[in-house]
C-alpha cells in the first residue's frame, strides 16, 4: 500500500475514533431515540401531511415527553409527601417512644410473631435500637443516595433522549440513506436490504410484543388492584405493568400486596387477587407476547426470550430491545457466511 493511503486510512481511523468518543456519553440516549422514532414513524410521516414536519417532530416529541415525565413527576411528589409524613412520624416517636404494635403486624405468615415481639421490645428504648442499628441506617442511607442519583441520570438521560427523539424524526431518513449508501461498499445490496427488513421486523415485533404486552398488563393489574381496594392502586398498576417487560417481573409488586391485605384481615381478597394475578394476567402473558413478538420478529419465542433476559444482564434496559436484534443480525450473518438461505437454521 502506499504511503499516502497508510496515511489517508490511519487519519480516516482517527477521526472515527475521535467521533465514537464524542458519541459514547450520548449512546444510551440515541439508541432510546432510535427505537422510539422507528416505532412511532408512520405516525409521524401521516402527521406531516397536515403540519410542517418541524412542527409534527415537535409535537409527537412533547406528547412523548408529557406521557413519560408526569407518571415520574407524579410518584416523585408523592415520595416526598411520603417522606415528609415519616419524617413527623419519627421525630414523634423518637421523643415519646413508639406505640403498641398494631394488630396486622401479628397476623403476618410465619414472621409476624417476632416482628411484633421486636417491636413491642423496643417501644421503650427506640434510642438503643437506632443505636444498634446505626451501621444498617448508614447503609441504607448510603443505598438512598445511590438510589437518588440513578434516578436523577436516569431523568437528565430522558430528557437527552427525546432530544435526540426531535432531530431524527427532522433527519432520521436522511442518516438512514447515508449509512445504506456506507454499507453498500461492502455488502451486496440485496443482502444490504433483507438485514435493513431483518431489523426493521426485530424490532418491530420485540418493541410491540414486549410493550404491548406490559401496557395491556398493567391495564388488568389497574383492574385487579381497584376491585381489590389496594392502596395506591393506580400507581402499584403502573409499576407492576413496567416490570412486567422482564417475564414474571410483577411477582415484585403483587406478591408483597397480597401479603399486606393478607395481614390486614382480608384473606380472601389477598387469595382472590394472587389468582387473578397469576392466571389471568400471567396467562395473557403467555398468549399475547408470543404472538405479538412472532407477527414481527424474525426469531421464535425462545431465542428471543433468551434474548431479552441476556441482553438485560449485559446492557441493562436497553438490552432488553437490543438482545434480540444482535441476536438475529448473529444468525443472519451466520447463515451468510455458511451460504444458506435466510431461515435455513430453522428447518428440520
Amino acid at each position: 500500500m502506499k504511503p499516502e493511503r497508510l496515511i489517508l486510512l490511519a487519519l480516516a481511523i482517527a477521526l472515527g475514533l475521535g467521533c465514537a468518543l464524542i458519541l459514547l456519553p450520548f449512546l444510551p440516549a440515541m439508541l432510546w431515540a432510535a427505537i422510539l422514532v422507528f416505532c412511532l414513524w408512520p405516525v409521524y410521516t401521516r402527521f406531516c401531511g397536515l403540519v410542517r414536519p418541524s412542527v409534527a417532530a415537535l409535537v409527537i416529541t412533547l406528547v412523548v415527553a408529557v406521557a413519560l415525565l408526569v407518571p415520574l413527576v407524579h410518584i416523585a411528589l408523592l415520595a416526598a409527601k411520603e417522606a415528609r409524613d415519616s419524617r413527623g412520624w419519627l421525630t414523634d416517636a423518637m421523643q415519646n417512644g413508639l406505640p403498641p404494635a398494631p394488630g396486622f403486624l401479628r397476623k403476618i405468615p410465619i414472621i409476624g410473631s417476632l416482628l411484633t415481639d421486636f417491636w413491642n421490645n423496643s417501644a421503650d428504648d427506640l434510642g438503643g435500637v437506632v443505636n444498634s442499628a446505626q451501621p444498617v441506617i448508614g447503609s441504607v442511607a448510603h443505598t438512598g443516595i445511590k438510589l437518588l442519583i440513578h434516578v436523577s441520570h436516569g431523568l437528565v438521560e430522558t430528557v437527552v433522549a427525546l432530544f435526540f427523539t426531535f432531530l431524527f424524526f427532522l433527519s432520521g431518513a436522511q442518516i438512514i440513506e447515508r449509512i445504506r449508501l456506507i454499507l453498500l461498499r461492502v455488502i451486496n445490496p440485496s443482502r444490504l436490504a433483507d438485514l435493513f427488513g431483518l431489523v426493521a421486523a426485530t424490532v418491530r415485533g420485540v418493541v410491540f410484543g414486549i410493550l404491548g404486552t406490559a401496557a395491556f398488563q398493567g391495564v388488568l393489574y389497574v383492574i385487579g388492584f381497584e376491585l381489590a381496594r389496594a392502596p395506591q392502586a393506580l400507581i402499584l398498576a403502573a409499576i407492576a405493568g413496567l416490570v412486567s417487560i422482564v417475564p414474571a417481573g410483577a411477582v415484585v409488586v403483587y406478591v408483597p400486596l397480597c401479603i399486606y391485605l393478607l395481614a390486614a384481615g382480608h384473606p380472601v381478597v389477598a387469595i382472590l387477587l394472587v389468582i387473578y394475578c397469576f392466571v389471568v394476567v400471567g396467562g395473557a402473558d403467555s398468549i399475547l407476547r408470543p404472538w405479538l413478538i412472532a407477527r414481527g420478529a424474525a426469531l421464535p419465542y425462545a431465542v428471543t426470550l433468551i434474548g431479552v433476559l441476556g441482553g438485560a444482564l449485559a446492557f441493562g434496559a436497553l438490552g432488553i430491545f437490543l438482545g434480540p436484534v444482535l441476536l438475529a443480525l448473529g444468525i443472519a450473518m451466520a447463515e451468510e457466511f455458511a451460504g444458506q438461505p435466510r431461515g435455513a437454521w430453522r428447518q428440520p
